[in-house]
């Protein structure tokens, strides 16, 4: 037996054993919509009825959440990375509870699928983790499209090819020849198309738009359910105009303080992760910080690497975690944290800067 089904094997036998219903809760982004529309669907072809509940926030799962799970015998809840140790102890006190994550092992409690147990530096989202249950459970063919999509949108294909190789033998029109990369593949594919249409909800949707985007998707017959759909394609229209015209902006005010470029994102719409992801490719040399102020009166920021630095940006963050007020987390290739104030980024970056000078 090899590490990745050590790895799921857990989940399976959680899922199979579990009776009547299961809540599956999840964040906002591409990955969480695609994980738990794959659990959404295991559970259906389980005969169990699957409850889709998206978490207030996306990287915790708030206490509201936590209450409504409360009801539910059986709650599995996908790539929510920094949910506090108490609040999921307080849950699986009272329910069947899985966790099935990517982010920075936690000493959760409960049924934990982290592939980063099995290797510290494993880059795996959790959608890709989801297909490998699926695919033990059910023919996976046409839902290689959904771990698909889940998986770019984390910036996960490089990382894992073997999904993406499955894809172009059994669905070639997806990614056709094009080279197995996230980049080439978020701008030049079918399958990048569909990652993009299905974003734009969460962007100019809000949660709303996120919990319709899940169920579309949980509920499809193919990828053409999201292709018609006629809200997703209203919102993709609309990603695609504000797109340029915010890239214009960054190019115009953003700050660039050496190694680093500082841009606050003011629109009302949710660019922020999209934004941070495209820009590496025209800011090279640049490690990027997109900052949005969300409603509760703290700022979100996306963090990503220009194409030619290497530096790991988990340990970027946790050593800004460890001198502002920052909390957050991610991989070496993209990060993200919330953060009391804007402020506290300038200061931190003016003392590397001047480190780096010394």
């Amino acid at each position: 037996m090899g590490w990745k089904d050590k790895l799921v094997e857990p989940a399976i036998n959680f899922l199979k054993n579990a009776e009547r219903e299961i809540a599956i809760i999840y964040g906002h982004d591409c990955d969480s919509i695609a994980s738990a529309s794959l659990i959404y669907k295991i559970s259906r072809g389980l005969n169990v009825n699957g409850k889709l509940i998206v978490s207030e926030f996306n990287f915790e799962v708030d206490e509201k959440t936590i209450e409504v799970s409360k009801k539910y015998e059986n709650v599995v809840i996908v790539d929510i990375g920094d949910t506090p140790e108490e609040r999921i102890e307080k849950l699986s006190k009272v329910t069947k509870l899985l966790v099935i994550d990517h982010h920075i092992p936690k000493k959760y409690n409960c049924v934990y699928v982290n592939p980063r147990e099995f290797k510290k530096n494993v880059y795996m989202p959790v959608s890709y983790i989801n297909w490998l249950i699926y695919r033990k459970i059910f023919d996976d063919i046409n839902v290689l499209w959904i771990a698909g999509f889940g998986t770019l949108g984390d910036f996960g294909a490089k990382y894992n090819k073997d999904l993406f190789l499955r894809i172009r033998k059994y669905k070639k029109e997806l990614v056709g020849s094009l080279k197995i990369d996230d980049r080439v593949l978020m701008e030049k594919s079918l399958l990048g198309k569909i990652t993009r249409m299905i974003d734009s909800c969460r962007i100019f949707g809000g949660i709303k738009g996120v919990e319709y985007a899940a169920r579309v998707v949980a509920e499809s017959e193919s990828y053409n359910d999201v292709l018609l759909d006629k809200r997703i394609n209203l919102y993709f229209r609309k990603l695609e105009r504000e797109f340029e015209k915010e890239v214009k902006r960054v190019k115009e005010n953003s700050v660039i303080l050496g190694d680093f470029l500082i841009y606050e994102l003011k629109s009302k719409c949710n660019l922020k992760s999209s934004l941070a992801s495209y820009l590496p490719k025209l800011y090279k040399d640049k490690i990027i910080f997109i900052a949005q102020k969300n409603k509760h009166g703290f700022y979100e920021v996306s963090v990503r690497r220009g194409l030619n630095r290497k530096v790991d940006l988990s340990k970027l963050v946790k050593k800004i975690c460890e001198n502002t007020s920052a909390k957050g987390g991610g991989h070496p290739t993209a990060a993200g944290m919330r953060i009391d104030k804007i402020e506290e980024i300038f200061e931190f970056v003016k003392k590397q800067k001047k480190r780096k000078a010394t």
